[in-house]
Order: structure tokens, then C-alpha cells, then sequence
């Protein structure tokens, strides 16, 4: 049974994963004057991490995210996002835990994990560019955070009201 749990574990993470490298590298939009690019995994880094425990949502975000950096040639940015992304997830998860009963704090599941990868990758343009990169940066990022905050949203009101045994567990409190 423990061998089967593995597997299946194995099998859901590697096709998030794959879905999160598709959202962030398939279908991304670079910035003007090739200062990185929009995408549109952070909707699906919060829903995954609402949906599928900590382990399994934690590690398809840094991977599916760190390997869309390696293919687009942004090598320098792999370790800010292990950690931006790795952390969005991490507080996802940690909040809806806190919040999930409550009828207005459940929604800073969606607002505060994305400001904290903004953050993240605030300092780390600090650290590889200068402070106007970095302000000019965050902005995208801020907007790609929202962006990110409706798709999660959209998501979860969708698979709320389905059959399927691991949304409505999960999302019974939407």
C-alpha cells in the first residue's frame, strides 16, 4: 500500500511539474530590453499548494519554475526562485492551514505568498543589478502576482464545485 502512495505521489508531482514549467516557459511575455519575463505559474503554484499536500506542491514549484530559467537562459535567477517560489508555496500551504475556516482570512492565501516571492526577487535584483532594476523589475512582478491571485482564485471557485475527491476535501471551504 506505502509503495503505491509512492508511486502515485511520484506521479502526481512530476506532472505538476510539467504543468507548472508550461506555464512559466511555454507561455510567458519577456520585458522590454530582456529584463525577464511575465508568466503565469504563480496561479497555478497557489492552487496546487491549497490542493496537494506540502511536499508534492513545494517541489514542483522550485522544479517546474527553476527549470524554465535553465531553458530560457536566465541561469542566474535559478536561486532566487527556488527560494521566491519555494517560499509562495510553502506560505500558501501554511495560511490555508491557519485560515481556512475563516470566512475573510482564508483569501490572504492568495495575497500574502505572492508578495513575499515580489520580495524575494526585490532583493535578489538588488544583489545582481542595482535599485532601478529592481524597482522597474518588481513592478512586473507585482503585476504577475496579481495575475497570478485571479487564476488562483478562478481555480479554486471551478474545482470546488466538482466530483473529484481530492478538490472537494481539499476545497470544501470555498
Amino acid at each position: 500500500m506505502k509503495l503505491q502512495q509512492t508511486i502515485k505521489n511520484i506521479a502526481t508531482t512530476s506532472i505538476l511539474i510539467a504543468l507548472i514549467f508550461i506555464t512559466t516557459f511555454l507561455l510567458k511575455i519577456p520585458y522590454g530590453g530582456g529584463m525577464g519575463y511575465f508568466n503565469f505559474s504563480d496561479g497555478l503554484i497557489i492552487f496546487f499548494s491549497i490542493t496537494f499536500n506540502p511536499f508534492i506542491s513545494i517541489t514542483s514549484s522550485i522544479i517546474g519554475t527553476a527549470l524554465s530559467d535553465l531553458a530560457s537562459g536566465y541561469i542566474e535567477f535559478i536561486l532566487p526562485t527556488i527560494v521566491a517560489k519555494g517560499l509562495e508555496s510553502l506560505f500558501v500551504y501554511l495560511l490555508f492551514r491557519f485560515f481556512k475556516e475563516n470566512k475573510y482570512l482564508k483569501y490572504l492565501t492568495f495575497i500574502i505568498p505572492p508578495l513575499i516571492m515580489v520580495l524575494v526577487y526585490f532583493i535578489s535584483y538588488l544583489i545582481l543589478f542595482n535599485i532601478n532594476f529592481s524597482y522597474l523589475s518588481s513592478i512586473f512582478d507585482l503585476i504577475q502576482g496579481f495575475i497570478g491571485v485571479i487564476i488562483s482564485i478562478s481555480l479554486v471557485t471551478v474545482f470546488s464545485h466538482t466530483n473529484f475527491k481530492i478538490f472537494k476535501e481539499k476545497l470544501k471551504y470555498f
